[in-house]
């Protein structure tokens, strides 16, 4: 945080405004936003000419200072202020809004639906790490293939093959969404261990009814996805029906099966052929050759058929013989034509007028019964039978459906009649739809071959529920293919009850073989669940199962079995274990994580007994259960997360990996004082409390009653004001949780002290989680240093001491194996002198020589002496002479909980 303080009046003896904010530039924006009203002078502590920082954006946002002063005073501001103002702005900005990071996962799922808090749902992690399971979880396993759907019985299945993880397991609770596949009418899970699949194993587990499939990849056409099949009299008008062609532009039709307005559409186009007329009549008429006019002598009707616009030929006259178009008709009994009309009286003739209505047509309008044409004009109404009217490009066949694979051999297609099939006039009776599938096979380049192989169903029933069928088709090349489907059943529109019968094309799967006889060190499973009620209601799949790593067990001298380098299982035995020396141990020598050598790199005894002593503590402290599935954690990293949820740190010694336990120390194991370190090296941090420290924990675990994340919250009577999170890896155990949280907890409220210090190479023998004591050489009085001299129990210090008044003093001394011996004292004979209150167990070295340097020793009240009690964090080897030691305050609070009783979870949780 900054501090700023602003001088509203500077010339005024006001007291200043103060303010604390995460940066200089932060403050001016929020105060004066981009553009102050008023002077406004920055400085870099005390005003000055050389501390104005005003002109100097980089300086305003780099705030290195620990307090600014701001002058600010009335009057129009500097012109340069503003665009300072504003290049902090952009520059601010930028620091308010990181920077992108291209993640280095790219098209990649990452994590596992075990790790994660929600979206927990099987899916596929291509190119990602198999789930690496150790102690016993919560598995969500990952596809290995497509899921796929089949009817049986005109029941849905869902065929669905998983991993659970690399390695063997004990597999329990096995379940979709929240109920066990066991209880799920229909449903089936088998168990494969490693190195065997459904291709050429038996399961190790298996639930429900066996599954007859081997593993196949069905790749399902996304284009299909229940496309209504209807019959060619449901989409097309009929063949040929009885049509009226009114005059003017309207097609009626009699026979409304289909009726225009459910198959056509504004702007189709259609297409009328078979609808010539001849109309042809006898008798008495006369021709006038001025008027161009033919009249009906006998007044019979003899026109009454004929229309302007038709073309009559006359016959049997003597002079008027032949065609002419009729341009008007006046009245029923007269025509007038054009052409030539020679006067002839009383002529018994024929006429005969040809009119034809066929063509294509585009619909204008359309409405119960009828439609209206574009672009025609009927001369008159004629109603005809035969007449062929059709949609242009309606088809019964659906479109073309590509299924590019090259390796597909087979084509299933699902259909479906989703409501049943029957008909009802009173009663129930069984109907039958037929379809038909059409295989056409494709070059490389998915052109097609004109070979086709045409496959033939039907779906029969009385029944309401569902009727479905699983056509599976084996062609007769490999290769690229294309589908297509047709209803052939037509409609019965005779029919006076009512008929269900629609079917639906639901899916087209592109079938390959799958020829690999397993699938290497992963534990798979293999379901069928039938899509009842309850599992279509699911979005997503949502197997899940407790998964337990079997690994090899370590008795504190053996192995109770081994696996080879593929991680086969070929000797002795494996268990289910969470315990943290069979983790470690597996990790170390897995080639694939580690790659270690046991007997040389992994100090297994060692480890073996710091599990002995925290199953001793408590048995559940001592585990670890998670999922590694990220491809970016190292093998150093996997063993510092084992051991962190443990209550341990992992280091490494003489070669060796090694646990350090953090617990409760009655003593210190080390003595560092001024004689023992590198001058001037030594750095120590305070921190003291305020409102912006926090003073609760917030701890997630994942818990194996709710198998969902649930947190602890200390204190628990709430009264913290600012809690940290915790989320430590590997723990799924209230008590383990609790115990956690309460360590984080205190260690929140105790640890205000940091050291760091570099020291002889005495450091090198220290452990991480040692208790050690450093003087405090910041301080320019510290009593430590060297025995100069003895005279019986009398020691000679190298720097005076001083007793406080009534109180109790020791001194420190270190041995020369590096252990401490603490004693009373009193006063001695001099300011320099002590007198020892017990003898030493070692004899003190006063002189330089065989018996090495002297005695070290740290003189205090028995009061202070804990102030100089550390715990060792971490020791950086890096100096090879002087080793440096980061640690912080020692306090038995930190352990306060460790063997008080655990409440329950219920009076904890959330």
């Amino acid at each position: 945080m900054t501090r700023i303080r602003l001088f509203e009046s500077p010339f005024a003896p006001v007291a200043p405004l103060l303010f604390e904010a995460e940066s200089l530039a932060h403050w001016l924006l929020d105060h004066y936003g981009d553009a102050p009203r008023v002077t406004v002078q920055i400085f870099a502590g005390e005003p000055s000419s050389a501390t104005e920082i005003s002109h100097d954006a980089e300086a305003i946002l780099a705030s290195d200072c620990a307090e600014y002063v701001v002058l600010q005073s009335p009057g129009i501001p500097a012109a340069w202020i503003p665009y300072v103002i504003a290049a902090v702005m952009a520059v601010a900005a930028m620091v308010l809004m990181p920077k992108p990071v291209m993640p280095g996962n790219v098209n990649r799922t990452q994590q596992s639906p075990n790790n994660s808090l929600g979206q927990r749902e099987n899916k596929v992690r291509l190119l990602e790490r198999v789930e690496d399971i150790y102690g016993t979880v919560l598995s969500i396993p990952s596809l290995m293939m497509p899921t796929y759907t089949k009817y049986i019985g005109h029941r849905k299945f869902e065929y669905g093959y998983y991993c659970v993880g690399r390695g063997y397991y004990d597999i329990d609770e096995v379940q979709d969404g929240d109920t066990l596949i066991a209880d799920i009418r229909g449903a089936s899970a088998a168990f494969y261990a490693p190195f065997t699949s459904p291709n050429s194993g038996e399961p190790v587990l298996q639930i429900g009814d066996p599954i007859i499939d081997n593993i196949l990849s069905a790749r399902r056409a996304v284009e299909v996805d229940g496309i209504t099949l209807k019959a060619l009299n449901q989409v097309q008008l009929p063949v040929s029906g009885i049509y009226t062609f009114d005059h003017g532009n309207r097609l009626t039709q009699l026979n409304k099966e289909p009726n225009f307005n459910a198959v056509a559409a504004l702007g189709d186009v259609l297409t009328i052929s078979g609808a010539a007329k001849v109309v042809t009549t006898l008798g008495s008429a006369s021709f006038t050759a001025a008027t161009k006019t033919l009249r009906d002598s006998a007044g019979a009707a003899l026109f009454s058929a004929i229309a302007v616009g038709d073309v009559v030929t006359v016959g049997g006259t003597a002079s008027n013989n032949g065609p002419r178009t009729v341009t008007a008709k006046p009245n029923a009994a007269t025509l007038v034509v054009a052409g030539a009309v020679v006067d002839e009286e009383s002529t018994t003739a024929s006429f005969a007028a040809a009119r034809d209505y066929s063509g294509s047509y585009e619909i204008g309008a359309i409405n119960d019964g009828y439609v209206e044409l574009l672009g025609v004009a009927w001369p008159a109404d004629y109603t005809a039978s035969g007449v062929r009217v059709q949609l242009a490009d309606v088809s019964d066949f659906t479109d073309w459906v590509t299924l590019p694979g090259k390796d597909r051999t087979e084509v299933w297609c699902n259909v479906v009649a989703p409501t049943g099939m029957f008909r009802d006039d009173g009663g129930k009776t069984a109907t039958t739809v037929t379809f038909a599938i059409e295989i056409e096979k494709l070059t490389a380049a998915l052109v097609p071959t004109g070979t086709v192989e045409v496959v033939s169903g039907s779906l029969a029933g009385a029944v309401q529920d569902e009727r479905a069928e699983t056509i599976e088709r084996r062609t007769a090349w490999t290769g690229p293919a294309r589908v297509r489907m047709r209803r052939v059943s037509q409609y019965d529109y005779a029919f006076k009850g009512t008929i269900v019968d629609e079917i639906k094309w639901q899916d087209v799967y592109a079938v390959s073989p799958v020829d690999r006889a397993e699938f290497g060190n992963k534990t798979t499973v293999h379901t069928v669940t039938q899509a009842t009620a309850r599992a279509t209601t699911m979005k997503t799949r949502q197997l899940n199962c407790l998964a337990s790593r079997c690994l090899p067990v370590y008795d504190g001298a053996a192995f109770s079995g081994a696996f080879d380098a593929d991680g086969r299982h070929v000797a002795g035995s494996i268990a289910a274990t969470s315990r943290l020396v069979d983790i470690i141990a597996a990790v170390a020598v897995d080639p694939l994580i580690g790659r270690r050598d046991l007997a040389s790199e992994v100090d297994m005894r060692q480890i073996w007994a710091v599990q002995q002593q925290l199953d001793a503590w408590r048995p559940d402290v001592g585990q670890f259960n998670f999922t590694f599935d990220s491809d970016n954690t190292s093998f150093e990293e996997t063993v510092i997360m084992i051991a962190n949820a443990g209550f341990c740190i992992a280091y490494r010694q003489n070669g060796k990996i090694r646990l350090a336990l953090d617990r409760a120390q009655s003593a210190s194991t080390a003595l560092f004082t001024h004689r023992n370190k590198k001058p001037r090296s030594e750095t120590i941090t305070r921190a003291f409390a305020n409102d912006a420290d926090y003073d609760g924990v917030e701890f997630v675990y994942v818990d194996p009653d709710s198998l969902q994340s649930e947190t602890i919250t200390l204190p628990l009577d709430g009264s913290h004001t600012k809690v940290k999170k915790f989320e430590i890896p590997g723990i799924r155990s209230f008590a383990q949780a609790w115990l956690r949280a309460n360590r984080e907890y205190h260690k929140l409220l105790g640890q205000r002290i940091t050291i760091e210090t570099s020291t002889t190479s005495d450091a090198r023998a220290l452990l991480p989680n040692s208790r050690v004591d450093i003087v405090d050489n910041t301080r320019f009085k510290s009593y430590d240093g060297e025995v100069v001299g003895q005279a019986g129990l009398e020691l000679t210090l190298s720097q005076d001491v001083v007793f406080a008044p009534g109180l109790p003093h020791s001194i420190v001394l270190m041995r020369r194996d590096g252990s401490l011996e603490s004693m009373g004292c009193r006063a001695g004979s001099a300011a320099n002198r002590v007198v020892l209150q017990a003898l030493p167990n070692e004899a003190v070295v006063t002189a330089y020589g065989r018996d090495g340097i002297r005695t070290i020793y740290s003189f205090a009240a028995d009061s202070a002496r804990g102030a100089m009690a550390y715990l060792v964090q971490e020791i950086d080897l890096s100096d090879a002479q002087y080793p440096t030691i980061r640690a912080i305050n020692y306090s038995d609070d930190y352990y306060a909980m460790d063997y008080e009783s655990v409440p329950e979870r219920d009076d904890v949780v959330n």
